[in-house]
């Protein structure tokens, strides 16, 4: 008589095997991340950047294209210790990629957007100020190439340090190199 293998330790064995066949990955991750109050204060929000020694930061806002006009909203914080007075129109420079000023015309109170005009304003601790800078990517000819600016380095008012910001893009100023700016107001 002849015995026949027996199937079943073969069936087991491939059930065992093919058991984790076909089932999703584990998506839970609950267990790796400590909850919050574990974990340190600075990885729950960024910390600010160091205020200069003057006790203004300067940062810029994304800029907004229609129709071929630019804008962009700088801000200016007070995040020193002192009042911090301004009063007018803030002085611009647009630098090239190496840092070297480009050949531009600056306006102080642009038709293109509401300008308050120039007045004091005292800024205590905490408190910003704002003006809006406005641009065209007109190419007016084919001879002198079109003027991009990189970095736009502001004089938040006479005798003041000046502070370089790189906006989000480029300054692109088409080839009329013409940038308009507001005067200063204290933001919203």
């Amino acid at each position: 008589m002849t015995r026949r293998p027996r199937a079943w330790p073969i069936i087991a064995a491939a059930v065992v095997l093919c058991g984790a066949c076909g089932s999703a990955p584990s998506t839970d991750t609950t267990a790796a991340v400590p909850p919050p109050s574990m974990l340190p204060k600075s990885a729950l929000s960024p910390s600010p950047p160091p205020c200069p020694p003057d006790g203004i930061s300067i940062t810029s806002d994304i800029p907004d294209a229609a129709l071929g006009l630019r804008a962009m909203r700088i801000k200016l914080a007070n995040c020193g210790t002192k009042p911090y007075t301004l009063n007018g129109y803030p002085g611009l420079t647009v630098l090239d990629a190496s840092r070297k000023p480009a050949p531009i015309r600056i306006v102080q109170g642009p038709t293109e957007v509401k300008d308050a005009g120039p007045h004091p304003l005292t800024l205590t601790p905490g408190k910003a100020a704002e003006a809006v800078v406005v641009w065209r990517n007109t190419v007016a000819d084919s001879v002198d190439p079109p003027i991009k600016g990189i970095y736009l380095q502001i004089v938040p008012a006479p005798g003041r340090q000046p502070q370089t910001i790189q906006p989000s893009g480029t300054l692109d100023l088409g080839t009329t190199g013409t940038l308009k700016t507001t005067a200063w107001t204290l933001s919203r």
